[in-house]
């Protein structure tokens, strides 16, 4: 895939799903000189730190790119997950102490044992954002926020193709973590709910949810919703119905023959 054919998947999944916001591509960096051209560097450019969520709130909702190196962060998850930072094992236990867990030893195993951490023979310096449809780069992983209906249609096509149902693990936490980690480490298709950093400081709306996909997919996902789209059951595709002199309880008939109107089917349940 070249960059050019991302960006036009890019276009054809905004054009089937009339998305509210950009897909967002990331690219994995492991030098300063794979920065793709004209991307914002937080701190360097404009003295400032982000949040992950607020990087990709930047990307999808002003269509900016931008570049996340371990001095942009102001959120210890990204850098944890990315391995951009070593953790020790009184880190472990300390920071494992902060999750939403009754029972402390669960919450510290929790973080030793299930978290996700990147696999990566080496470790990125950080990554690069683009939206999809302007990104100079071919795209590690591909984050699209949409409401529930799109992700229908997006589900429709990923089974299409694949053959497959679509299993998830949700957390109500550290969704930049769980939307794109378990992805970069091989899975094909994520779901991942909004954590409350993402509504508070990332911008995200209530009826949003979060979809990723590996940068090999696009083609087949796009491809996918393309299809679903031709057969009538695609986002654009789909319509509620009104139907009018629908069924109703019998004594609507009753009082509409009292009343000299016409009577109708009996809603029965």
């Amino acid at each position: 895939m070249t960059p050019e054919e991302a960006r036009g998947f890019g276009e054809s999944l905004n054009h089937n799903l009339l998305l509210r916001y950009s897909p967002i591509a990331m690219k994995l960096l492991y030098d300063e000189s794979e920065i793709p051209e004209g991307s914002m560097r937080p701190m360097k450019d404009r003295g400032q730190h982000l949040a992950m969520c607020q990087a990709y709130a930047m990307v999808r909702r002003d269509r900016v790119s931008l570049t996340m190196l371990k001095e942009d962060h102001w959120c210890v998850w990204p850098l944890v997950s990315y391995g951009l930072v070593d953790l020790d094992q009184d880190d472990f236990d300390y920071m494992g102490d902060k999750f939403f867990f009754r029972d402390p030893e669960r919450s510290r195993r929790f973080l030793r044992e299930e978290y996700p951490f990147l696999k990566a023979e080496k470790k990125p310096i950080g990554f690069s954002l683009a939206p999809l449809e302007k990104a100079n780069f071919v795209p590690d992983l591909v984050t699209i926020y949409c409401n529930p209906a799109q992700i229908r249609s997006l589900l429709m096509g990923g089974k299409f193709q694949t053959g497959e149902m679509f299993r998830v693990t949700l957390d109500p936490v550290d969704s930049c973590v769980h939307s794109s980690i378990p992805v970069l480490n091989g899975k094909d298709y994520n779901i991942t709910f909004p954590d409350p950093g993402e509504y508070e400081r990332g911008l995200t709306d209530e009826d949003e949810v979060m979809f990723t996909l590996r940068g090999d997919k696009l083609e087949e996902l796009t491809q996918g919703v393309e299809i679903i789209a031709r057969a009538g059951f695609g986002y654009k595709q789909l319509s509620m119905e009104m139907p009018t002199d629908f069924a109703r309880p019998e004594f609507y008939n009753k009082m509409f023959e009292k009343w000299g109107l016409q009577t109708g089917a009996l809603w029965r349940k």
